[in-house]
């Protein structure tokens, strides 16, 4: 099968998207599939792998981590048209995601939509004007989309019970949750992070993502506040980077604890893996997911995990491997400390995690996501 993905992201990008993306493309490839990505641009980066077509973009990947595609259809159709997908799998309802539609439409195929994020809510946290009325309007932005796609796929059962109750769609779903590599997962060492950062004989939560207002992360320095108190030698690793970083950075001035929380920022993704296996647990106060792959990636790694309890968290550790808690800076910190002071239940979670994991692996997310492909193709040739 020829599948051709149209997405606002790809790599040096970093995200979730990206990764899934990744992940997904290695999986169909290894199952004897052809995946041709059409992406933006990215100044100075050159791709080594076949089948990946780039187009014009604004580079603003030192501000905001993106490249801003310039949706022009002349400029990608000889490209599409060449490869002659089965069908087309849109990652984004804008941008791409409206050439995707374009191309579905005149190629007489079916389009796939994979529903990563919850629009509306990020809407309201970047528009500062209104952003009541933001959400609506992403809202109805979706909703239209969604009438464009024969197919979609979300990543957890709590985000098809919201396609439901709040876009009115009840067939046509596949959950596929997005894959881990675990292989990258097995006997990493944790010394080389360790010492880069000062971290030996201290305890280590970690914070893996996007460095955004909606991922939480005022709560999350609440909850350490309370957290330093009653431990004072634990520390906190924020990795990635993104727009409240500078305001992040300002927070921890004004409270002197520059010293406590490091803001390791953004690393190669081959090189992630050794920050989980330098923690002693991971932490995780976002709302805002669909899935959390962050969340996976820790459990791939034995790290017990403290999360909010929200769409995403809430299914990935429904078999274990860590504790849920409400959105409250108190709440989260109690849960934290227990757990630190309780050897013998960090390695309970770590073994619940190593267990629950082995369902996410590349081969497993993989044949779901054929099964929906195929599912797509079967109602459209019906």
């Amino acid at each position: 099968m020829r599948i051709a993905i149209f997405t606002n992201a790809y790599l040096p990008s970093i995200s979730g998207v990206v990764n899934s993306i990744t992940l997904f493309r290695k999986g169909l490839i290894a199952a004897g599939h052809e995946v041709h990505v059409f992406a933006p641009e990215y100044e100075d980066y050159e791709d080594e792998e076949p089948y990946i077509f780039r187009f014009p973009a604004l580079d603003l990947s030192d501000q905001f981590d993106i490249s801003l595609i310039v949706p022009i259809k002349n400029l990608i159709e000889p490209a599409v048209g060449g490869v002659k997908p089965a069908l087309i799998h849109s990652q984004h309802p804008i941008w791409m995601g409206d050439l995707a539609v374009s191309f579905a439409r005149s190629l007489n195929i079916p389009l796939v939509f994979t529903f990563h994020t919850q629009y509306e809510k990020y809407a309201q946290h970047y528009v500062p004007v209104a952003p009541k009325l933001a959400g609506l309007i992403t809202d109805e932005v979706v909703k239209r989309y969604l009438r464009h796609c024969q197919h979609v796929v979300v990543p957890t059962e709590s985000i098809r019970e919201m396609l439901v109750q709040d876009y009115g769609i009840e067939r046509g779903v596949s959950v596929v949750p997005t894959p881990v590599d675990l292989q990258k997962f097995r006997d990493i060492q944790p010394e080389k992070v360790r010492a880069r950062f000062g971290l030996e004989g201290k305890e280590v939560l970690l914070f893996v993502g996007r460095l955004a207002r909606e991922k939480g992360l005022d709560m999350l320095l609440q909850a350490f506040t309370l957290i330093h108190k009653q431990r004072p030698e634990v520390r906190l690793l924020l990795l990635g980077r993104g727009p409240y970083e500078d305001a992040l950075k300002a927070k921890l001035a004004k409270l002197g604890f520059q010293d406590f929380v490091i803001i390791a920022g953004a690393v190669p993704h081959e090189e992630v893996p050794g920050y989980y296996a330098a923690a002693d647990l991971f932490v995780f106060p976002s709302t805002t997911e669909t899935q959390g792959l962050v969340i996976i990636e820790a459990m791939a790694a034995g790290l017990p995990i403290v999360a909010v309890r929200a769409p995403g968290a809430v299914d990935v550790l429904t078999e274990g491997g860590g504790v849920l808690t409400e959105n409250k800076p108190e709440l989260f910190a109690r849960e934290v400390v227990d757990i630190l002071a309780a050897p013998g239940r960090q390695k309970e979670l770590s073994k619940d995690a190593l267990q629950a994991v082995e369902r996410y692996s590349i081969s497993d997310a993989t044949a779901r996501m054929l099964h929906a492909y195929e599912t797509a193709l079967a109602s459209w040739e019906n």
